[in-house]
């Protein structure tokens, strides 16, 4: 999907711009990943209607995984708000700390036999008032938060006051991830990556599709010839060209 998924395509990308462009005197070997940091924004429910809110309250439940000197550290979900920018037409947006796959495959195989970067992942929607009221469902029960059926029918109850807000604030999904590295030298650079849709059901479709496409195409290719050779793979271990192909399809109707 569109995130996690298309967003860990992005960290890698970030990766070998940096080892590749910003320090092109160096080998790749003394190119050290610092960190890799994941935000997004959803504004409203990005037209997913209650499946979306019911999955944030799960996550709200769950301890985000983060990485930090080299190690998984669990924080409290819906903490230590950032502002980010998520570019033109969009500005600054309010993120909190949330768990998302990508920061454990990213931060354990984008650079395999080297210490793990530090890396997190962060969320914010809008109305600014939606942020606020998730902060608070947090002082619900775990055990209620985790309660699928529960969640799935607040939700549903919840719907014409979602429909309404989406109408109010649009559908938009933006992305964002920053990538920081250093060299032999200690030489310190930053790339940041990112990606904005008018409306998040149709990146995620988009991604889906271009995800399948590059599998497909795959199938049936000569060894060494097909982009994701055969496997189980995480987004992040793909190739340069399986990854860029991606990427350019997701690139459709993008607005940043």
């Amino acid at each position: 999907g569109i995130w996690p998924g298309v967003s860990a395509l992005m960290a890698a990308q970030g990766v070998a711009q940096l080892k590749k462009e910003s320090f092109p005197s160096s080998s790749e070997g003394d190119v050290k990943i610092e960190s890799i940091d994941y935000s997004f924004f959803t504004a409203g429910t990005g037209n997913a209607g209650p499946t979306i809110v019911s999955a944030t309250f799960l996550l709200l439940a769950t301890p985000a995984i983060t990485f930090f000197n080299g190690k998984r550290k669990d924080i409290e979900p819906w903490t230590e708000m950032r502002e980010v920018d998520f570019g033109e037409n969009l500005g600054n947006k309010p993120v909190w700390l949330l768990d998302n796959p990508d920061v454990p495959t990213t931060a354990l195989y984008v650079t395999k036999g080297q210490q793990s970067p530090n890396c997190s992942s962060r969320f914010g929607t809008a109305p600014l008032f939606w942020n606020y009221l998730f902060g608070a469902m947090k002082a619900l029960p775990r055990s209620l938060l985790y309660n699928r059926d529960a969640m799935q029918n607040f939700s549903l109850f919840s719907e014409p006051i979602i429909r309404f807000v989406d109408k109010l604030v649009g559908a938009t999904n933006a992305m964002r991830v920053d990538v920081t590295a250093t060299n032999g030298g200690g030489e310190k650079k930053k790339v940041t990556m990112r990606i904005a849709h008018p409306d998040l059901e149709q990146c995620v479709g988009l991604a889906t599709a271009a995800f399948a496409l590059e599998v497909a195409t795959s199938v049936g290719c000569k060894e060494g010839a097909a982009t994701v050779p055969p496997g189980v793979w995480f987004p992040v271990e793909l190739g340069e060209e399986a990854r860029e192909n991606i990427l350019r399809v997701v690139e459709e109707d993008s607005f940043v």
